[in-house]
């Protein structure tokens, strides 16, 4: 049987991730909003905050639209605090890199279904084809439906099944892999404003060109 708790937490998460990209934005999505949400729940918001502008750092150029997305930021985001500030109580160096690869994941089960909502459009466009209004609240309300339920299934996956698990794993990695992972997540802002200055820099360069 899911835990009540997972199960909430899922949910709520499952719909603040609506507002990525299907409903909105609103930013409530935002690695930055979601990090301390979350850490508030279990009264640690000062580490929900750091791992989410952790995530948020290594994810500010993620525009979740269109046929592009490399990680879910506020799945990513969601899961690591839920991880590090939640029952399992993992490390923030041991709920990074996994908040991170359940985002990946969510990512692309999502692009997964952002190529099959083209069946909503074909059927849009054969009630027109024979002069019927179609049916456009139905349509999207399938569409977030099966949306919202399928980063349901993955988000409560990590809850109840990558968090345990890396619990007892974590311990007995070398320490040299536990301090890699210490140093990624102190160095993942700095990385990201170091890739946001990058791309500021192409995009003045661009305009400067003929």
């Amino acid at each position: 049987m899911i835990p009540a708790q997972e199960t909430v937490g899922a949910v709520v998460l499952a719909l603040l991730e609506l507002d990525a990209g299907s409903v909105g934005p609103l930013l409530l999505s935002r690695p930055f909003v979601v990090g301390p949400l979350v850490g508030t729940f279990f009264g640690s918001p000062l580490l929900g905050a750091g791992l989410g502008v952790a995530i948020e750092a290594v994810t500010l150029e993620e525009m979740p639209l269109g046929g592009r997305l490399d990680i879910s930021a506020p799945v990513a985001a969601g899961v690591a605090v839920w991880l590090a500030a939640g029952p399992c109580a993992l490390p923030a160096e041991a709920a990074f890199p996994v908040g991170l690869a359940v985002g990946w994941v969510h990512a692309r089960v999502e692009l997964f279904l952002r190529r099959r909502r083209c069946a909503h459009v074909r059927r849009a466009q054969a009630c027109l084809a024979q002069a019927r209004p179609p049916k456009l609240g139905l349509e999207l309300s399938a569409a977030l439906s099966v949306q919202v339920l399928t980063t349901f299934i993955v988000i409560i996956t990590a809850f109840l099944a990558a968090g345990p698990a890396l619990s007892r794993l974590w311990l007995l990695l070398p320490e040299t892999l536990r301090s890699g992972a210490r140093c990624a997540v102190i160095a993942a802002p700095w990385l990201g404003a170091g890739g946001l200055a990058a791309s500021l820099y192409r995009h003045i360069r661009a305009r400067r060109i003929p």
